[in-house]
């Protein structure tokens, strides 16, 4: 009797077909070759379109207050910690949580949140800096490239940042406001 090779176990309908299903199972679920990065880019491209939609929502239901440009934007920033506190956490988790932004003086942009950027001097290579009307960040904790918003003030004193990205669908959008502002930096350990 011939000896079967896997060559000949492949030629057989019932083979064929078994292989056919599982590579439709791994195509429809994600588990292909390189699946998981597709599956993970669909997911991020999803949650970023809920994002922009929920900010568009934000946008259009709250006044946009005087713009705010050049020197009079430095010294909203300069030497500041704008503190945002959330009611949820990353992903919903139970909160509160809390970003801290420190415009250094000398340009550096400290990050630091309740959760893990823990460290007060943040990332060595993390600046700030202002374009005219646009407040623009690096803060690697994040992207590796620059985030560039204008800045506005509402008559009850509350700052309000918005995306400066033309041509993408963010731009303009409302995107946070500060629930308060330190003179300084954030405290050494802040409370949670």
């Amino acid at each position: 009797m011939a000896r079967e090779t896997l060559k000949d176990h492949l030629h057989r309908p019932f083979i064929r077909q078994l292989l056919g299903v599982l590579l439709g199972v791994m195509i429809v679920t994600g588990c292909a070759p390189a699946g998981d990065s597709v599956s993970s880019q669909r997911k991020a491209e999803r949650a970023r379109k809920s994002a922009i939609r929920d900010m568009k929502t934000a946008t259009t239901q709250t006044a946009r207050g005087r713009a705010v440009e050049g020197e009079e934007l430095r010294a909203m920033v300069n030497g500041k910690t704008h503190v945002f506190v959330y009611e949820r956490g990353p992903g919903g988790a139970a909160g509160p949580y809390v970003d801290y932004s420190y415009f250094r003086p000398d340009g550096r942009f400290v990050y630091r949140n309740s959760l893990w950027a823990l460290d007060p001097n943040g990332r060595e290579e993390d600046a700030w800096r202002v374009d005219g009307a646009q407040l623009c960040i690096l803060n690697t904790s994040f992207t590796s490239s620059e985030q560039c918003y204008s800045l506005a003030i509402t008559p009850a004193g509350k700052i309000q940042y918005y995306i400066s990205e033309p041509g993408d669908d963010s731009d303009g959008l409302l995107t946070k406001i500060p629930t308060r502002v330190l003179d300084g930096p954030p405290p050494e350990n802040p409370p949670e």
